[in-house]
């Protein structure tokens, strides 16, 4: 058994509890479509069984991606597809989608289970690089530069390009090269002063890397955003090309397995950090990750910086909470430094 076969997953009863608290979620972030699927799922016991199968912190999601991501391929024509904003200019209501919803899950059932069984949830928005650059910024000026990244679960490694966009900040000015391909507006309530640090090394780790130069591997990354936010489906095409020109070393494996190795190995100002992705690890892992960390930190300083929905907030919570931690000489000192409390990681309040 692989390693993405062995992350949680749900059993049909908690499956129906996730589907339901979906729903206002979906309805909050403008994901019409989502909304009216959760809210008609409960009735189908075949559907409710196939959502069991994904990811136990987003289990509905899973299978959202999954039936986007055929229907962006060779199920273009489907009758389905006239509901999906990124597949015509004119989606119809969302409310009718569900009959179509349903017949096209049972008619791909079985391709659809194995899409959820042999593939994470890989939802990276180039917009987390909002979070990612004032958080690098802070690591940078208290470790030194270059810094030396790590990332783990970094899917197609959008987030290590942090660096290469511009960051217009409310109230501070622009942050970064005027001619960048992407600049997002942030809000940043507190916090230290802003730079874009000097990037050493970067290295992504994954359970399954995605190569954005395959069509077929773009194609799930862009399957991750609901058919609605058409603003980021173009922002992240726009970022998948960034990738392909920056150095990056990819690797597959479990982080547990990987992390002790790539540790030791480095050199110079170091940071780990991961976004949204150990939210779907089991709590054994979450002990294991920290254990091993502190363990590394034995011989060589660094950072870790995590982006996380807070405990018991991944499925329902639109908010996430930002730790910053300093591992050294076998011991942690351990932060929650900052908050981000909208969907786009628009508004960072720094607690520190």
């Amino acid at each position: 058994m692989g390693a993405i076969e062995t992350l949680p997953r749900v059993q049909a009863d908690a499956a129906l509890t996730s589907i339901k608290e979906m729903v206002p979620l979906w309805g909050k972030i403008g994901a019409a479509l989502y909304a009216a699927l959760c809210t008609r799922i409960p009735e189908e016991p075949e559907l409710v069984e196939i959502v069991s199968h994904g990811l136990a912190s987003g289990s509905a999601n899973h299978l959202f991606v999954a039936v986007h991501f055929l229907l962006l391929g060779g199920d273009r024509n489907d009758p389905l597809a006239r509901y999906y904003a990124t597949l015509t200019e004119k989606p119809a209501p969302p409310e009718e989608a569900f009959p179509d919803f349903v017949r096209f899950c049972k008619k791909h059932r079985e391709e659809l289970l194995h899409i959820i069984k042999t593939r994470t949830i890989q939802a990276t928005t180039v917009e987390r690089c909002k979070s990612i650059m004032p958080l690098l910024s802070h690591v940078a000026q208290l470790v030194g530069e270059p810094l030396n990244l790590i990332e783990v679960g970094c899917s197609a490694g959008v987030l290590l390009t942090f660096d290469r966009y511009a960051y217009e900040v409310k109230g501070y000015g622009l942050v970064g090269a005027k001619d960048a391909p992407l600049t997002f507006k942030i809000e940043l309530r507190g916090g230290p002063k802003l730079h874009i640090p000097r990037i050493g090394t970067r290295i992504g780790l994954d359970l399954r890397p995605v190569d954005v130069r395959l069509e077929d591997e773009r194609r799930w990354l862009l399957a991750q955003f609901f058919p609605e936010w058409r603003a980021g489906y173009a922002q992240l095409a726009t970022a998948l090309d960034v990738v392909t020109r920056t150095d990056i070393d990819f690797f597959q494996g479990d982080a547990l397995d990987l992390l002790p190795e790539f540790i030791a190995k480095s050199e110079g100002p170091l940071c780990i950090y991961h976004s949204a992705c150990v939210m779907y690890w089991s709590t054994e892992a979450k002990v294991a990750l920290n254990a091993l960390l502190l363990k590394a930190s034995r011989d060589r300083e660094f950072y870790r910086v995590g982006i996380e929905p807070s405990d018991g907030q991944a499925a329902t919570s639109l908010g996430s909470e930002i730790s910053v931690a300093h591992y050294r000489d076998g011991t942690v000192d351990n932060r929650i430094v900052a908050r981000l409390t909208t969907i786009d990681n628009s508004v960072m309040t720094w607690l520190e």
